[in-house]
């Protein structure tokens, strides 16, 4: 399990074998191809329903909205963690 926190203040832990999911490849793909919408689904195939909500609650302007570039900036960020594996 990898302990992750965000420079948002994000906390969470996720599994070593997260990023190893063809689901989340096909997802990647589809964001390579100018699809908005994997985004999205990028963030629910790595933190999960609940785990997204939490992300999303975290980085919640006070007028209620979920910034994209927020979101695609934490995802950024877990995979820059999980690429690390091994340097160290």
């Amino acid at each position: 399990m990898k302990q992750i926190e965000l420079k948002n203040g994000f906390r969470t832990e996720l599994s070593d074998d997260t990023m190893n999911n063809m689901e989340l490849v096909d997802a990647l793909a589809e964001a390579g191809g100018e699809d908005p919408m994997a985004v999205s689904k990028i963030c629910k195939i790595i933190l999960g329903e609940k785990k997204r909500k939490e992300l999303y609650d975290a980085i919640r302007t006070e007028d209620g909205r979920v910034p994209v570039e927020a979101v695609s900036d934490a995802i950024k960020e877990i995979f820059e963690v999980f690429g690390d594996t091994g340097k160290k």
